[in-house]
């Protein structure tokens, strides 16, 4: 038998890995804005369009935007985050077109947290978190080829953001942040039943609307978690026959883009136990490789970073994957 054929994979940098970027290259916390900083004062603009650049150069296919902290969590009003979310997508673009990557590299819209702390308590009233998604959408719209909800914390907060811009005729991915357990989100909930609940969810939406009857739902992802409990959650997927019969009947991807081993993690305990100070050598790079492995045995095909990931380990996720390619027969 035939070695199956290992699908296109996309390697996506998430808006946490940006901020992290941003801050580790010598952005100033302005006023704890976090790399809200970087959009606020326009001597910051180079960097942020510089830090796409050495993402791409790294490998990156798609980027996510740098409005993570832009949010009135963090006390942005409704028109500053209209400027500064608008912002946010230009320069993404601007480093994408400098970068001659408009065929290959996807730039995908954050839809970030409204509330900073992932704690589904503090989520916003529906309405009016659905006006300020809308108005983050729309803001983004010029300049993003997909949308991408990051690091919810509930299926309440997905779908919030989900139905504030399904209308707005770009492909949406949502991307939920994890319990230790990888079974549960951060709020408690089941994650299969979470899947399920999104999935026909985003199908009545389209079904009410009586515009295309087709969900712009593409690709339900992980992230702002630790890899170990990326990989135990899309393993608990890929053991679900009805979440499987769901994604598949509607070409929904799966996707994981984790935070860099924390020393507290299984994996980073382990780490150090082997090796003291391998969390700030190589091996971590490969100890990260080896998780993104298991994501993708476990079904995902668009994987990648968040918090805490540069871009030299995109460059070894990007080499590590360009490797087992070419041994492929």
């Amino acid at each position: 038998m035939e070695p199956s054929k290992r699908p296109e994979l996309t390697l996506l940098v998430g808006g946490g890995a940006v901020s992290h970027e941003l801050l580790a290259q010598g952005l100033v916390n302005d006023r704890n804005m976090l790399s809200a900083s970087a959009l606020t004062n326009y001597k910051n603009h180079d960097l942020v369009v510089d830090v796409y650049g050495e993402y791409m150069q790294a490998g990156a296919t798609a980027l996510v935007t740098s409005n993570t902290h832009v949010v009135p969590g963090l006390g942005f009003t409704q028109d500053e985050i209209r400027e500064y979310t608008r912002l946010a997508g230009r320069l993404a673009k601007e480093a994408r077109q400098r970068a001659n990557k408009e065929a290959s590299v996807k730039i995908a819209g954050a839809l970030p947290p409204l509330m900073p702390g992932y704690r589904s308590d503090r989520t916003i009233k529906s309405e009016d978190g659905k006006e300020l998604y809308l108005l983050i959408g729309e803001a983004l719209w010029p300049f993003v080829d997909e949308y991408i909800a990051e690091s919810m914390s509930s299926l309440d907060e997905a779908k919030m953001a989900y139905e504030a811009v399904h209308h707005l005729n770009k492909p949406v991915m949502i991307s939920f942040t994890l319990s230790i357990s990888g079974q549960e989100l951060r709020s408690g909930e089941a994650l299969a039943g979470v899947v399920e609940k999104l999935v026909e969810f985003c199908d009545h939406l389209a079904e009410a609307s009586h515009v295309e009857n087709q969900s712009m739902l593409t690709g339900i992802l992980f992230n702002c978690s630790q890899p170990e409990d990326i990989a135990r959650a899309l393993k608990h997927l890929q053991d679900t026959e009805t979440v499987q019969m769901l994604l598949k009947g509607r070409n929904i991807v799966l996707g994981a883009y984790g935070d860099r081993v924390s020393c507290s993690s299984m994996a980073g305990r382990l780490e150090e136990k082997i090796v003291s100070g391998a969390m700030q050598s190589v091996i971590d790079q490969e100890v990260f490789c080896r998780f993104m492995e298991r994501w993708i045995e476990c079904g995902a095909t668009i994987i990648g970073g968040c918090c805490g990931i540069p871009p030299k380990y995109i460059a070894y996720m990007n080499e590590s994957i360009t490797s087992t390619q070419r041994a492929r027969p």
